[in-house]
């Protein structure tokens, strides 16, 4: 009797894991089911997506191609001679139109280091080691004397943009003389010069960039809306 239930107990022992097993396979068939399930309502549901929206159409976009006439090398062409050196006055002008527009205190902040000192020969000349050229307005006409070659074309559009001050205010440019330079970068640092020249006045040189910490005078970049080059 002792061995029959002896052998009754090993075989219900060896049928549990079996069916556990089993067990654990039915519910891996299960969730594999569900996930087929959901997986065909996504595509279902992406593909009625697609149906319902308008038919897109895919093609290549036509570059459109704008021929340039431009006649800057066409060196046949010059200048005028006839520009005006004089200007009549309007009596009807009113008053308030000669105050200064409040941007004029920055033409202040800009020359304030030879306020007290005002600007020699000695200082300009000292500019003209670092000047493309010498620019002299003289009785409403211009003058120019060269030093070096600038980068490409800037020095000629540059004088071309004080021809243009010329021919529009014309009379109302004072006689002046100055040093332009080309580059980009300040040339003139405060600290450095009065360390190499402490007995020397700064040098006034003109350029499109400057800093606070430098004797630099910045001047209108014309080269955003009147150098060819840049267009």
């Amino acid at each position: 009797m002792k061995d029959l239930l002896k052998d009754m107990c090993k075989n219900k022992y060896r049928l549990r894991p079996s069916f556990g097993h089993r067990n654990n396979v039915t519910k891996v068939c299960t969730l594999l089911v569900l996930l087929g399930v959901f997986v065909s309502i996504f595509m279902v549901a992406r593909w009625l997506n697609l149906v319902n929206q308008p038919h897109l159409k895919f093609q290549l976009k036509e570059v459109k191609e704008f021929p340039l006439e431009c006649f800057v090398w066409n060196q046949t062409l010059s200048c005028p001679n006839n520009y005006p050196i004089t200007r009549q006055k309007n009596p009807d002008r009113s008053l308030v139109n000669n105050i200064c527009p409040d941007y004029f205190r920055w033409i202040h902040e800009d020359l304030r280091h030879w306020r007290a000192t005002g600007i020699t020969r000695d200082m300009v000349e000292t500019a003209k080691r670092s000047a493309h050229f010498r620019l002299i307005i003289l009785e409403g006409k211009a003058y120019v004397e060269t030093f070096r070659k600038s980068i490409q074309t800037r020095d000629l559009f540059t004088l071309w943009g004080f021809q243009q001050l010329l021919r529009l205010y014309p009379g109302q440019l004072p006689d002046l003389e100055l040093m332009f330079d080309c580059d980009d970068r300040p040339v003139f640092n405060i600290k450095q010069y009065f360390k190499r020249r402490p007995n020397s006045g700064p040098p006034p040189l003109f350029k499109y960039c400057s800093d606070p910490w430098s004797f630099d005078i910045v001047t209108p970049d014309w080269s955003f809306w009147g150098w060819y080059v840049t267009i």
